[in-house]
């Protein structure tokens, strides 16, 4: 299995879910983990890619990684600093990857995870995963792609290059060349947030895979998460079934998870944990 749940308590203030669909693939590369516990979620998404063994190999070698460490971690050190910390070492760890030869696997994947604890959020991605926040009747990502793409916008906007030589390299395939992941043995662009995101009770956060947003547009997103109020697992199953409806030609590993924060719970709290840990 490609998801890996853990669950340490029960946490009332959000509900979680995921989904994962190998898509027209014969192999997988794609892996998540989320974890809940009492008083913090943490979720993580990562899309490998070199191949049946490479791809599939970094991603959960970054996955394992982190399950390791968050584990480990000490509860002086701020989230913050911990998933920026983590880059570092899931890049080392994915590098170190060999194949039978021993030879490097030359292997990498990306990454978008998020920790929640109370009302704020932390996050952090490297690659071309993505991170959404679903407010009300609105979405928008929280991340953006490290892609050529993003070198090129930075070459327009600092004059380098013309509106015209934008547009004539974007729409190549060239366009969409991850320049950072996990497995590069130094992630070149890191997408963080030092000050945590508050959320409102209601909000809903989509960690994806491109397997997501390259099927479906921002407002089928939008949909699929908060139709009929639904429970994060049957939404995050209807996300990547849709995906696969929706799939134009071939349809990559597709992996979503989802947080919706559902506010603090103020009266009878402590009556319904009990009685959770009752049943």
């Amino acid at each position: 299995m490609n998801i890996v749940e853990e669950k340490r308590g029960w946490n009332p203030t959000y509900d979680v879910g995921a989904s994962s669909i190998l898509g027209t693939r014969k192999y997988q590369q794609d892996a998540a983990y989320y974890c809940i516990d009492s008083d913090q979620i943490l979720a993580v998404v990562c899309d490998g890619m070199g191949g049946l063994e490479g791809g599939e190999r970094a991603s959960q070698t970054a996955i394992q990684q982190m399950i390791q460490d968050f584990r480990r971690r000490s509860g002086n050190l701020p989230m913050s600093d911990f998933l920026t910390g983590e880059v570092g070492r899931m890049d080392q760890a994915v590098t170190a990857l060999r194949n039978e030869r021993g030879k490097a696997l030359g292997a990498g994947t990306t990454l978008v995870a998020a920790s929640f604890q109370g009302d704020q959020m932390y996050w952090v991605s490297v690659g071309d995963s993505m991170i959404y926040l679903i407010r009300g009747d609105r979405i928008r990502s929280l991340n953006v792609e490290h892609n050529y793409r993003l070198l090129l916008k930075q070459r327009l906007d600092a004059g380098v290059i013309s509106r015209e030589e934008f547009d004539r390299e974007s729409a190549t395939p060239q366009a969409d060349a991850l320049i950072s992941f996990l497995g590069m043995n130094h992630v070149q662009y890191i997408d963080s947030n030092r000050t945590p995101l508050k959320l409102e009770p209601g909000d809903i956060v989509v960690l994806c895979s491109d397997g997501i947003y390259k099927s479906l547009n921002e407002s089928q997103v939008w949909a699929m998460a908060t139709d009929n109020d639904i429970d994060m697992a049957i939404a995050a199953d209807r996300l990547t079934d849709m995906a696969m409806d929706r799939r134009v030609r071939g349809q990559d590993n597709t992996t979503a998870v989802l947080i919706r924060y559902l506010g603090k719970q103020e009266d009878g709290r402590d009556d319904l944990l009990k009685l959770h840990e009752n049943v």
